[in-house]
């Protein structure tokens, strides 16, 4: 089973890394933005709580009295004596906790500040002092909502900004993208180049311009070579043929000459198959067949199927075709005959008496179905040039191969499978797919 391709624009793929990179970045900066004002906001209050104890001890050596402060009150203090053969810690100490207030009726953040202090007599007490928190939490919590309101409006709006000034920064390079979507060699279309400020841009289409004029060149070239070659070929090969049959005709030769030169015949007309094969293949690979036209391909194999009636029934195979839908598609007619005539020859060819060959058709797919050998044919092997099987000398071996190049020109998928027989289905893509 083939991966799914999953590519994506560039574009895109640019944006993405960095609206993640801003995810980061601002997420760690608000973090550390909200642990400061955190910092700073205790760091207000402890020093308040810090003045608060210097007063209290202040008051406490002129009116002793407050030595029996023993809970909170409106001064929001409290001093409980401790044992005096102990030692103790006169640091202060802050806690962050949270105490019942009646007029929220709720638990609530206070700050304590707790620290141990001796009388004018010499005896511990442990001093702890309350501050509410309440109003400064509110506004912790403001903030926040502040800053994650911040974070999610800023990283949209830096991706939105930097969406639009990518696009149009790198719209040079997707009018290269389209014009060379759009050219075809032998068309006699050339490639413009496509003006840009970027010095990167400009250098891709000028190279891209001079690449694409000497590939026209070769191309042409090669174009030149093949038909000039492929003439050339035919012209000997056709006389010697007329030859050996004029001479077969003509003269009275002993049986093992005879045998000889239907041989030689035989080899020649193969050498002529190839010679039309290699021609095809090479003109498909080089898209020379520009002209397209809806072809339905129910009434193409329904004419292909009669057409190969005879050579079926002098094997003793019976062809069937079935439908299931409207298979119309935009196509070379020539390419979808010989798309669909070489598997068809094929399922004849390899096949045996009394065997079968079913086609199936759907409104996107064209099944081919025979019977045969008794096992599956090798995938990786049964597509390349040449390849064929030892047993038939007829074969050119390029029938697959032709098969194949024509299915990727138009983006058809072809499926193989073995069962008790052997099927081969072409997948037509959905958007062109017309029904």
């Amino acid at each position: 089973m083939s991966k799914k391709n999953t590519s994506i624009s560039l574009q895109n793929y640019t944006l993405r890394y960095l609206v993640v990179a801003l995810l980061a970045v601002i997420a760690v900066w608000a973090g550390l933005f909200y642990a400061v004002i955190l910092e700073e906001v205790y760091d207000n209050i402890d020093d308040g709580l810090k003045n608060s104890k210097i007063q209290i001890i202040r008051e406490m050596y002129a009116h002793p009295e407050l030595l029996n402060t023993r809970e909170f009150g409106i001064n929001q203090f409290k001093i409980t004596p401790l044992p005096k053969d102990s030692v103790y810690d006169f640091s202060d100490k802050f806690i962050s906790t949270f105490e019942f207030m009646e007029y929220d009726d709720d638990d609530e953040p206070v700050r304590l500040l707790e620290t141990v202090f001796n009388d004018p007599r010499g005896r511990p007490y442990k001093l702890t002092i309350r501050a509410s928190i309440v109003e400064e939490d509110e506004l912790l919590e403001d903030l926040l909502t502040a800053l994650v309101a911040l974070y999610i409006m800023m990283v949209a709006s830096i991706a939105l900004l930097n969406r639009y000034l990518v696009q149009k920064a790198w719209k040079p390079f997707y009018n290269i993208l389209d014009r060379l979507k759009q050219y075809s060699p032998g068309s006699g279309k050339t490639f413009e180049k496509e003006p840009s400020v970027v010095t990167e841009f400009r250098v891709l289409s000028e190279e891209l311009q001079a690449l694409l004029k000497r590939n026209e060149a070769v191309y042409a070239s090669q174009k030149q070579f093949i038909e000039n070659a492929s003439h050339e070929l035919q012209t000997p090969l056709a006389i010697s043929l007329n030859k050996l049959d004029l001479f077969a005709e003509n003269n009275t030769l002993p049986e093992e000459q005879m045998a000889e030169l239907g041989k030689i015949t035989d080899t020649l007309q193969r050498l002529v198959r190839l010679n039309k094969s290699l021609l095809m293949l090479s003109k498909i690979e080089n898209r020379q067949f520009t002209e397209s036209e809806s072809v339905n391909f129910n009434t193409l194999i329904a004419q292909l199927a009669e057409d190969f009636e005879d050579m079926a029934v002098f094997k003793g195979i019976h062809i069937t075709v079935s439908g299931t839908g409207q298979l119309v598609y935009t196509i070379n007619k020539g390419l979808a005959i010989s798309l669909l005539s070489n598997l068809i020859k094929n399922a004849i060819i390899h096949n045996y008496k009394g065997g079968s060959v079913d086609i199936a058709i759907t409104s996107t797919s064209v099944t081919i179905q025979n019977t045969g050998k008794g096992y599956p044919l090798d995938e990786t092997l049964i597509y390349r040039r040449f390849y064929r099987d030892i047993h038939n000398g007829q074969s050119t071996g390029l029938g697959l191969a032709l098969v194949q190049a024509i299915a990727a020109i138009y983006n058809i998928k072809i499926n193989y499978t073995f069962t008790d027989q052997h099927s081969f289905t072409f997948i037509f893509p959905e958007k062109q797919h017309l029904s």
